[in-house]
């Protein structure tokens, strides 16, 4: 839960309910952590009411976000322990030096795993159990695959790493607004993501290594990878333009004329800031690979 956004919600559902709650913000700093309806009864008789009318401009609380970050980690340590296992089964040829670098990729998508589940665990909340995953995304068969020699070309594999690793990245930054009011755990998420940015850097130059036209970070001039159903992992990376809501400047930069240096310098602006994506976005991504 925002907790910032949802006292402006407040403001404007019901000015004199806000004066009285402003007093009580340090109390509202833990409602991040429970449910929508327990936080608005957990508040005084009528002051719940009016809770609900903020909350209901946006529900997500930490718990839905960290659901949703354990099936993401789910996904990436399935995809890593399958084709460790292909490796082993001599399905799947990694190149010289790689293989031990995904078993410790592995490892830290497990870790990953273990600490949102020991979170929800904590909280008393559902945890939900690992969905069955085809990273062939033919549903088990039932459809036409996207990546039918995932395991069993390295190079694809590589191509699916990528896709999965910035999802994953661009996934942990839509969420992070929902856990601005728990320091603790906006930091965890925070350190969580910069790994998950360094594993897309790192995948991207494996890929360039074997020749293919990608840069460690996400750019419109990297060769096209995804198809109709993986657009969405790309799909507004090329934005010239930041909105900074609430600040004298409201966008950055004010034009788009190219800087003086820089052999690209168009280009650049849209690499210059990486773009979150949504909940929706990232469950239906993470679905193409789940029956």
């Amino acid at each position: 839960m925002n907790i910032f956004k949802l006292l402006a919600n407040l403001a404007e559902v019901d000015p004199e309910a806000y004066q009285r709650l402003s007093a009580r913000r340090g109390m509202l700093s833990s409602l991040g952590q429970l449910s929508r309806k327990t936080a608005a009864t957990a508040l005084p008789l009528g002051v719940g009411a009016v809770l609900q009318k903020a909350y209901g401009r946006n529900t997500q609380t930490i718990l839905d976000t960290f659901t949703l970050a354990l099936t993401l980690e789910h996904l990436e340590n399935e995809f890593y322990t399958k084709a460790l296992e292909a490796g082993r089964n001599g399905t799947l040829t990694f190149a010289p030096g790689t293989q031990a670098v995904f078993q410790q990729i592995q490892a830290h998508e497990q870790a990953h795993v273990a600490f949102f589940q020991r979170q929800l665990q904590s909280s008393n909340a559902a945890v939900p159990a690992k969905p069955n995953f085809d990273f062939t995304g033919s549903k088990n068969g039932t459809k036409p695959a996207l990546y039918a020699d995932v395991f069993t070309n390295f190079a694809t594999f590589l191509k699916v790493a990528q896709l999965l690793e910035d999802t994953g990245v661009r996934a942990y930054k839509g969420q992070l607004e929902f856990l601005i009011s728990d320091n603790d755990v906006l930091q965890a998420a925070l350190q969580i993501h910069a790994v998950e940015a360094r594993h897309a850097a790192h995948i991207r130059g494996m890929r360039r290594a074997l020749g293919a036209n990608v840069r460690d970070w996400i750019s419109k001039d990297d060769e096209t990878i995804t198809n109709t159903s993986t657009a969405a992992v790309y799909a507004g990376e090329d934005a010239e333009k930041q909105t900074l809501p609430g600040l004298p400047i409201t966008q950055f930069p004010t034009d788009t004329t190219p800087f003086a240096v820089g052999p690209k310098p168009k280009v650049s602006l849209g690499e210059a800031f990486d773009e979150p994506i949504t909940t929706g976005v990232a469950t239906q991504l993470a679905g193409l690979f789940t029956f």
